[in-house]
């Protein structure tokens, strides 16, 4: 039998591996030397105490467990640890298995890729242009994220429990995109919310017993179900917490939507995931097509694929997601140059799975030196409206010289280049393009910073044409605020012209304020937005 050392706040504890063990490794699954399992212990040290939740890991080649640690703790409130049979909540890597389902049906014959949704979802509005199944696969409807739009209505995402039904209504209620269907990348749960809905009706079986039956059982991925029902025991369940000032809280999952998210797993029954994508094991092709990027209208090649994203980490192609629920964190990639995966699970909501993730994985890659680059002064700087969206970005140094945008530090890649995680800003004599991690290019517009404004012109009383509830604008000694459906006196700071931007809703991102004018001059209107669903209107009520 294998063993598997795994530190639980500090203690060295055995842990038998029969079920995923071989009679004897070959030198391609070798298991992970002494020196490699010390510097993935000193990637999650900070998760290595009795008093912070924690994250497993899984490192496999060939299909084959190489390492496998775990750390912290399972439930703060018991103070039970964490071990390798426990389930968290896999987040948004839930989508892989929503996209597998869909195209086993696909290639059954039963639905096409290609097909109106309206097909099989007759109730979404008639936008003028068709969205398609591969549209929703690929998070280029346009549709709004529903949680979104929930959020501006004053119900955050888990705030209250809602099930893909709730989710439809607010669909069908949506008589505007984002975007038309196929011109840009914009990620949006709604997508696959409707795509677990399409499965149903055409299998004929829920999306959790369709894949119950076609990919866990026959996997042997025996830790596996969907929370399709918040309310179910779910035995080895960890908890889920929040860092908010200084403390972890509660933050467990209350929503019986899914599809979009709602994988209960393990590292263990992860590996058994992506080896099998890694052998195709579904067929000749599944995995081609699951991992195959798509091309928006105008030609330009989308990262994105099938629940999938296809990048380049330090010269090694890798298909990775990540995922976020509550209080659990996620993130799944393969390296299949190298024939290595990386399974992470966290049950705190303050770890960066992607960065922790690419960090193990570097353990066991080839050596990678990245070239510094010191950026020549001066900085760029100044007011940037994203050309897609309106949403303004600020870029300033601070107190050390680093370019910021909007306070966050940007880190120099090249002339004129600068990275914010996986995205560039990219500065030019022309102006500034934002190059998402997906391969889209958004111009931004340079725009006069806003420093006086009389805010009895934006003040009154303004109603949502496709969301429930109205938001009221009031003077506030010199500044502007707004209430809306479950809050007030959230203050607005003036950006540009007749835009403003807010702090984030609850557990939404920060949000933005058009304004609207008549001929007269006159606001009549206005289009709120945050980062999913960024032009939902309202209109001024008289009266």
């Amino acid at each position: 039998m294998k063993l598997s050392l795994t530190p639980i706040a500090g203690v060295m504890t055995a842990i038998g591996l029969s079920s995923l063990a071989q009679a004897a490794p070959t030198p391609a699954s070798a298991p992970a030397s002494a020196a490699q399992i010390a510097a993935v212990d000193t990637v999650f040290a900070r998760w290595n105490h009795k008093d912070t939740p924690g994250c497993a890991v899984a490192v496999s080649r060939g299909g084959q467990v190489i390492a496998e640690r775990v750390y912290g703790m399972a439930s703060l409130e018991l103070g039970v640890p964490a071990t390798l049979e426990s389930i968290y909540e896999a987040g948004s890597d839930s989508k892989q298995f929503t996209a597998a389902a869909t195209l086993m049906l696909a290639r059954e014959g039963k639905l096409s890729l290609d097909d109106d949704i309206r097909k099989y979802v007759p109730e979404m509005p008639d936008y003028g242009a068709p969205i398609t199944i591969r549209h929703l696969l690929h998070h280029t409807s346009g549709l709004r994220d529903w949680g979104s739009v929930a959020a501006i209505e004053g119900w955050p995402r888990n705030s209250r429990t809602a099930d893909n039904q709730d989710m439809l209504g607010i669909l069908v209620r949506q008589k505007q995109l984002n975007y038309a269907p196929g011109a840009h990348y914009l990620y949006s749960n709604s997508n696959f919310n409707l795509l677990a809905i399409i499965v149903q009706r055409v299998s004929g079986q829920s999306l959790a017993d369709f894949t119950h039956g076609r990919i866990f059982v026959p996997l042997g991925m025996t830790h596996t179900r969907w929370r399709d029902d918040h309310g179910d025991v779910v035995v080895g369940r960890t908890g889920a917490y929040d860092f908010d000032k200084g403390l972890y809280r509660n933050d467990q999952v209350i929503e019986d939507a899914y599809g979009n998210g709602g994988l209960l797993t393990t590292v263990g029954d992860l590996v058994k995931w992506q080896a099998a994508l890694d052998d195709d094991r579904f067929g000749p092709g599944f995995t081609q097509t699951m991992q195959q990027p798509t091309t928006l209208n105008d030609g330009t090649r989308i990262a994105y694929a099938l629940a999938l994203v296809n990048l380049d980490h330090n010269g090694e192609q890798e298909v990775s997601h990540s995922g976020s629920t509550g209080g659990y964190r996620a993130w799944m990639a393969r390296y299949p140059r190298q024939k290595l995966a990386v399974s992470l699970l966290c049950n705190g909501g303050n770890a960066d799975t992607p960065t922790l993730g690419r960090a193990v994985a570097d353990v066991f890659l080839p050596a990678f030196k990245a070239k510094p680059y010191t950026p020549k002064a001066p900085l760029p700087t100044g007011l940037y409206a994203d050309g897609m969206t309106g949403f303004p970005v600020r870029f300033a140094a601070d107190a050390q010289g680093q370019l910021t945008a909007d306070g966050r530090v940007l880190v120099p890649v090249s002339a004129g280049r600068w990275a914010l995680r996986e995205d560039i800003f990219a500065f030019t004599k022309s102006g500034l393009v934002r190059e998402n991690r997906e391969g889209e290019r958004i111009p931004y517009r340079k725009v006069e910073q806003v420093t006086a404004f009389d805010p009895k012109d934006y003040t009154g009383r303004f109603c949502g044409v496709d969301t429930s509830g109205c938001l009221t604008f009031r003077q506030q000694g010199d500044a502007l605020v707004y209430d809306g459906p479950r809050w007030s006196s959230r203050p607005l700071a003036a950006a540009y012209a007749d835009v403003f931007t807010g702090d984030a809703l609850p557990q939404s991102s920060a949000v933005t304020v058009k304004f609207k004018r008549d001929a007269s001059g006159k606001v009549t209107s206005l289009r709120f937005g945050e980062s999913r669903a960024y032009d939902v209107e309202f209109r001024r009520a008289e009266g």
